[in-house]
């Protein structure tokens, strides 16, 4: 880790968290202040969102990548030298990218007047009665 993100790392652990109203509240005004709302559309913010989504999932593959690695070289008794990114890294790759894609999520749900917390509970209303099993590692609900 660089000097400049140890230095931020140490900073934002010293923080008390925010609740998600409020953090959603920080990032509508620095969506405003950047002028996301007035120079971009819905779709435009989808597709940052899309961005934002590849970005985790290529972080994922990579930590799936190290740890199947891992798992190899404790049956060879090899140590593993990666090149370049260690776990830890990786992890906050994808820490950053899910909150990307929130804060992407946020934006764009102002952009089509609604709050991103009223979308959240819309969604848990339906699915929280759902029922289903899980097929190849996936929820897959019943009719």
């Amino acid at each position: 880790m660089r000097h400049f993100e140890e230095y931020f790392s140490k900073m934002i652990k010293n923080q008390k968290p925010m609740n998600y109203e409020k953090l959603s509240e920080l990032v509508l005004k620095w969506g405003e202040e950047k002028g996301i709302f007035t120079n971009s559309t819905p779709l435009r913010q989808l597709d940052k969102t899309q961005e934002e989504l590849n970005e985790t999932r290529e972080a994922l593959e990579k930590l799936l990548n190290m740890d199947e690695k891992n798992l190899q070289l404790e049956f060879d008794f090899v140590e593993y030298f990666d090149s370049g990114s260690d776990e830890e890294d990786i992890l906050m790759e994808v820490k950053d990218g899910i909150g990307d894609m929130i804060v992407t999520i946020i934006l764009l749900s102002k952009m089509v007047n609604m709050s991103s917390v009223d979308c959240l509970q819309a969604a848990y209303d339906v699915i929280k009665m759902r029922t289903g099993r899980m097929v190849d590692g996936q929820f897959v609900k019943d009719n």
